[in-house]
């Protein structure tokens, strides 16, 4: 299912295998690893990067029909109904339930597919809400029950979450742009005057000056990440987790960006 995918995807896999070994998890650790993929796949279904089944008229259509099942899980039709009801049987043997956390990423990818290839500009409202659904209600929420936590302390980690989201604006702005998909809201491109012309050139002045406002917000997010950490009184293994798969990632990007621009503005001068 991940043959489309580049090389972080699968880095990340092998550290859900290897969170098999480390957590002595190994069905916790499957239903990671399963539901990993099952997403992605989803995800590569809505950018275009995975072929739409036979049988739908459009990726809307499709993402509609998969929030369907995941709340009445029965009578699958394809791969990706049959890998759902895997992730959930897997869950089950843990003693969890996920379909409330699937429901908020089906959503927030349906909310790309209505976008997709669009270049609609959304308030920054709109734009947190769907971000919100899929990496932090979402993700990091069904991340806690995984961990044996409490899933309501997602709101503790709502920075990291968003230092995340960030991170992804960076690293995908080209492929975000070429795809329609904008994830600069008005209340952005109104204070970095950028205009629809910017949009269709993502090395223009001003959305450089977008990415950078994002690695200086980006790190202050860490910073508050690390602040609130904490109170969270989470495990060791759940704290590395956070570090290395998380905040270490996005924390390269951030300051390769500033990085960047230091030289570029020495060179200025």
């Amino acid at each position: 299912m991940l043959k489309t995918r580049s090389w972080k995807y699968r880095v990340f896999l092998r550290y859900l295998r290897f969170f098999k070994y480390a957590a002595f998890a190994p069905t916790r650790g499957e239903f990671l690893e399963s539901y990993y993929v099952l997403m992605r796949f989803l995800d590569d279904i809505v950018d275009g990067d995975a072929p739409l089944p036979e049988g739908y008229p459009n990726e809307i259509d499709y993402l509609l029909k998969k929030i369907e099942f995941s709340k009445k899980p029965i009578d699958p039709i394809d791969e990706v109904d049959y890998l759902m009801l895997h992730c959930f049987g897997v869950a089950k043997k843990f003693g969890e339930e996920f379909r409330a956390e699937t429901e908020d990423i089906l959503n927030s990818l349906l909310f790309d597919a209505k976008r997709r290839g669009k270049l609609i500009i959304f308030p920054k409202k709109e734009l947190m809400h769907h971000f919100h659904l899929l990496d932090i209600r979402g993700t990091i929420k069904a991340t806690l029950k995984v961990f044996k936590d409490d899933p309501e302390k997602y709101k503790i980690l709502e920075p990291l979450g968003v230092a995340c989201r960030y991170q992804y604006d960076i690293e995908d702005i080209e492929t975000d742009l070429a795809a329609g998909y904008v994830n600069i809201s008005q209340e952005e491109c109104t204070q970095f005057n950028i205009v629809n012309e910017d949009l269709n050139n993502p090395s223009s002045t001003k959305i450089k000056r977008w990415i950078r406002q994002r690695a200086k917000d980006g790190i202050k997010l860490l910073e508050e990440h690390h602040r609130g950490l904490h109170e969270g009184n989470f495990s060791q293994l759940a704290r590395w987790t956070f570090l290395v798969v998380y905040e270490i990632p996005a924390r390269k990007v951030f300051r390769r960006v500033l990085s960047q621009n230091q030289i570029l503005d020495s060179n200025r001068k």
